[in-house]
């Protein structure tokens, strides 16, 4: 249980105690013991990024020495840096620079060597050495803000080197605590004091208003062609931050109605998108066409004339009959947000208005009809035909008969 003291969370700070680089090897183990999963150990982060490590440790108070270390190539294969010694002449107001020599690095054909016989190219050697293969203080702070931002963690800085953490997560940042221990890194918690729990409460609500901005904007953006796999892992993005704000609602009493309201509306939409994506194809050239099925009778069971089809069903929306001006035309309407949401979408697609050819029949979707309906379907079938015969081909554009 929760330490009552930490009944409002706790802040969450960090910092390095005696950090050496690791062997990414030695790690595992001990998150192992930590109850800390894989995904939060952190990875050597290549050569190329060893190398700059080991010209700035290098380059550290090298100007009391009187020398510079200075670019000459940097790219994602080759580095390479001049030399220079500076001398400076406070008499006559001057400085002289003398290129002494390089040290250099390349990817190929050997990525262990760092070239250069000057003392300091020594010394960017033997760092490099040091380095090169393990795991260092800067590879840590990514893996410490995805586990705290994982648990439900809010910034309290903008550059992420404080956390506020709900109560309800505490015991699993603990465990964090003890692997991060066991590396050299301290983790602590600091208890909420009367006085600071307006700032919590704000920071909550504000690291919630972030999230749904970004959430809405990106969603705003979307246009119906995005790959269905990018809608599912924005529906599951929405129902994590749901549960975020119920916990900040549990811990602090911080409203959550607008969030509630916002997601709501996302999952709307997104929603309908992911429904209708299923049905379209995109092309390369950036064309839609809608996927359509064969018409097959017998697979409903019942007589091609029948037409008692009481409601359809569209992207989670219930269309029920009406009057239709043209007898040669069925006309379904619904008034309710999935509908308007489903119109929307096919809007954005430019396939809203528009007669689509579906086995034997013709549909139209769009967000209009007679006064007080938001969205009608209006279905044309081929002579000879019934609406519930030609349910496989209307169930290729996402639309089932009841």
């Amino acid at each position: 249980m929760t330490n009552q003291k930490f009944a409002s969370g706790a802040f969450i700070f960090t910092r390095a105690r005696g950090l050496q680089p690791r062997d990414p090897d030695d790690l595992p183990p001990i998150a192992a013991r930590n109850g800390i999963t894989p995904a939060f150990i952190p990875t050597y982060a290549g050569d190329r990024i060893a190398i700059s490590r080991a010209i700035s440790q290098a380059a550290s108070g090298l100007s009391r020495e009187g020398f510079l270390l200075r670019p000459i190539t940097r790219t994602s294969s080759q580095v390479v840096y001049g030399i220079v010694k500076e001398d400076r002449d406070e008499a006559e107001q001057k400085l002289d620079h003398d290129f002494e020599g390089l040290v250099s690095w390349a990817a190929e054909p050997d990525p262990s060597l760092v070239q250069g016989d000057h003392p300091i190219a020594h010394r960017v050697a033997d760092a490099y050495q040091e380095l090169r293969g393990k795991i260092v203080a800067d590879d840590w702070a990514g893996v410490i803000t995805a586990y705290l931002e994982s648990h439900d963690a809010a910034r309290v800085r903008g550059d992420g080197r404080v956390y506020w953490c709900p109560p309800q997560r505490l015991a699993d940042v603990k465990k964090l605590g003890a692997f991060l221990a066991e590396v050299g890194i301290d983790l602590v918690l600091c208890e909420i004091e009367a006085e600071s729990r307006l700032v919590v409460e704000q920071v909550a609500q504000d690291s919630l208003e972030d999230q749904l901005n970004r959430l809405q904007q990106e969603a705003d953006a979307f246009d119906g062609t995005q790959k269905p796999s990018t809608y599912t892992r924005r529906l599951d993005e929405y129902q994590r931050l749901r549960e975020r704000a119920i916990l900040y609602r549990a811990a602090l009493g911080v409203g959550v109605d607008r969030a509630e309201q916002v997601l709501a509306g996302l999952e709307r939409k997104v929603s309908t998108m992911l429904d209708l994506r299923k049905q379209t194809v995109v092309h390369r050239d950036g064309t839609v066409n809608k996927v359509q099925a064969q018409s097959d009778a017998s697979s409903t069971g019942l007589a091609k004339s029948d037409n008692s089809v009481a409601t359809l069903h569209f992207a989670g929306a219930t269309f029920t009959p009406s009057e239709s001006d043209d007898p040669s035309v069925l006309l379904f309407l619904s008034d309710d947000e999935y509908a308007r949401s489903s119109a929307q979408a096919l809007e954005s697609m430019g396939l809203a208005g528009k007669w689509q050819q579906a086995g034997a029949c013709q549909v139209n979707i769009r967000n209009s009809g007679p006064p007080g309906a938001a969205v009608s379907i209006t279905i044309k079938v081929t002579a000879g035909q019934s609406l519930v015969s030609v349910g496989k081909s209307l169930a290729g554009l996402g639309i089932e008969l009841s």
